[in-house]
This record gives structure tokens, sequence and C-alpha cells, in this order.
């Protein structure tokens, strides 16, 4: 899944004034952030992302993404797995004339399927035995479903 944010930032939002914008997700790892800042930006608007007090990106605390007309991809082994399942962007702006608009995506596997994709390591007897759980789970629901469609269609 790729979650999403547009945030604009108005002219002369000081690093004192930041502004925080929520991006709420689901529990699973995180393997990309990207950041995205248009043709204009200058590097004046600048980008952290947190997960509580936790700064994830970038990870030297106090230090911001900042740039112009990039789009700044990093592939990552985030675990997400305690709630709030939601990150913090916190934005400022360091020009005084322009607002600037920004476009931060994560890339978020949520099954264990899903993040082996990312995690070559994970023994094949591990991801058979999920892939089993997996189709046992979906032919449970494949079931119940047929079921409630033959009860709609039988009558009493």
């Amino acid at each position: 899944m790729i979650y999403a944010s547009s945030i604009t930032t108005d002219e002369g939002t000081a690093e004192g004034a930041k502004a925080d914008v929520i991006l709420k997700i689901i529990s699973g790892l995180i393997w990309m952030f990207e950041v995205d800042f248009p043709p204009g930006c200058c590097g004046l608007l600048h980008v952290q992302l947190f997960d509580g007090l936790y700064q994830v990106l970038p990870a030297s605390v106090g230090e911001s993404l900042h740039g112009d007309n990039v789009t700044m991809r990093f592939d990552d082994l985030f675990f997400k797995q305690a709630a709030p399942f939601e990150l913090k962007i916190r934005t400022w702006n360091d020009d005084d004339i322009w607002s600037h608009m920004t476009q931060v995506r994560i890339g978020l596997a949520a099954s264990r399927a899903e993040m082996s994709r990312y995690m070559p390591a994970l023994s094949f007897e591990d991801f058979e035995k999920m892939l089993a759980e997996s189709i046992a789970a979906q032919e449970g629901i494949r079931q119940l479903q047929l079921a409630a469609l033959i009860g709609e269609l039988t009558p009493e």
C-alpha cells in the first residue's frame, strides 16, 4: 500500500512554528519513504517525519530534508507495530514570499506475505506456512460468502 499526504506550508512558517500533519496508516513494515520537492522550493521548505517523538526521517535528530525539483526516495525497513497508527509530518518554510507544497509518500507492507518481499532472509518454510494460513483464511471467507448466497437463494 502507498499512503500519501500533500502539504502546503505557508510562507514565513518559521522553524519554531513548525506545521504538523498527521498521516494515518496501519500496522506493518514501512519499506519506502518518498518526499517530493517540486520546482521552486529552492531548499526553503523543510520536512521531518516522526513516529510519536521519534524522528524517523532524516535519522539525524534536528536535521530536515529540503531540496528543489527533486523526489527523494529512501528504501527502508521500519516496523510500525504499536498504536497510534500514524506518522507526523513536520514542515516549515524559510521563504518569506511564497508558500510551498510537498508530497510525502509511504510504502507499507501490511501482511507477512507482503513483508517477505522486503525481507529475503525470511525462511521459505516460514513463508510457506504463512501462505498456507492465508489461503486457508481466504477459503474460509469464500465458504462463508457462498453459504450466505445459498441462504439468500433458498426459500424457507
